[in-house]
């Protein structure tokens, strides 16, 4: 079979590929000093890490702090199926120059609310309860490694899922030294099982690769296809294994059933084309989503013909619309006073 790919795709075996995604999430302060702040986040902060904050006031201070501490506080509603943590996190401030200490004093003074004075506290600072700033957020890395990568994009392994059509800041180390960077578009995501953890495989389009950076990718993937294609003759003559051996074989009835959904799925609507009834729950929705997306992803099918590659492009953005309409309760409430005779999409 050929591939018909407007790119190459180097799969990663003994190569490998590792990065940190940059990852931005708003943060409630409790309260601050000089030295340090507490803080409330949906997400638990490693003891002993460092970590980024922005605060926006008039002016934007921007501050290293370690973890000193880190305790589930509480749980918060976001759906009828879903509920979030919430962490109550401690941080002292770190490396902070007389001129930061000033705008942080600053901030402080234009915020506050009450002046804490903690009695016995080992504390060296008095502490504040402010208004919160326009804007806090916390800045933090998350690993991810490369399985799969071409000029357009990748397929990665990390421990965090992400919203289909999430941007996300980017840095990839194919060299030691300088680190391509780019923005990524969450095209993807599939949930999988590695050593008892749950784990995520994310799909991502590149969207503003430098020329540079460009030239570095493309120059280590025909390295790395060359590699592999002398590689899969070597096996080939000792083990008689094709190099196109694990590509899945693309069946009569396979070609079949994509043409039938393609030809229907805008009169079948979101639930028919996802197998599930309008009763169905955000879980089940989610899992209806996933199986047929495992089924018919695009990036499964090197070998399919050009036309089958758009129509199952075709039906991967259809499956994640009804995806996201019928777990928005707003957009469903609207999708189901839609008559069916009338749903085209």
């Amino acid at each position: 079979m050929r591939d018909n790919r407007r790119y190459k795709r180097l799969k990663l075996n003994d190569r490998e590929i590792n990065g940190k995604m940059i990852l931005v999430t708003e943060i409630k302060v409790n309260d601050i000093s000089v030295s340090g702040i507490s803080l409330k986040v949906n997400r638990r902060l490693n003891i002993g890490s460092d970590y980024t904050l922005k605060l926006e006031g008039k002016k934007t201070i921007s501050m290293r702090g370690t973890v000193v501490w880190c305790s589930l506080s509480e749980t918060r509603k976001v759906s009828q199926e879903e509920r979030v943590p919430i962490y109550s996190v401690g941080m002292l401030f770190k490396d902070m120059s007389s001129e930061r200490v000033t705008e942080l004093q600053y901030l402080i003074e234009s915020h506050k609310i009450e002046e804490m004075y903690a009695i016995g506290s080992t504390r060296l600072n008095i502490r504040f309860h402010i208004k919160d700033p326009e804007k806090a957020v916390l800045i933090y890395p998350a690993d991810f490694k490369v399985k799969i990568i071409s000029l357009g994009g990748m397929l990665i392994e990390c421990a965090r899922n992400f919203a289909i059509e999430s941007r996300i800041p980017m840095e990839m180390f194919i060299h030691d030294d300088n680190p391509l960077t780019c923005v990524g578009r969450v095209a993807s995501s599939e949930g999988i099982e590695k050593e008892g953890q749950k784990r995520y495989d994310i799909g991502i389009d590149f969207l503003d690769l430098t020329g540079k950076d460009r030239k570095i990718l493309s120059s280590f993937i025909e390295h790395g296809t060359m590699t592999n294609t002398e590689t899969g003759k070597e096996q080939g003559k000792t083990a008689g294994r094709s190099a196109d051996e694990d590509i899945p074989v693309i069946s009569t009835e396979f070609i079949n059933k994509v043409e039938h959904l393609y030809k229907w799925h805008t009169t079948m609507g979101y639930y028919k084309v996802l197998g599930i009834n309008e009763y169905a729950t955000d879980e089940q929705i989610r899992n209806a989503f996933f199986e047929k997306i495992h089924e018919l992803h695009p990036d499964k099918y090197l070998g399919a013909s050009d036309d089958v590659k758009q129509k199952l492009k075709v039906l991967f953005y259809y499956l994640n619309a009804a995806r996201l309409t019928l777990l928005d309760p707003q957009k469903k409430k609207e999708y189901d006073k839609i008559p069916i005779s009338r749903l085209r999409h």
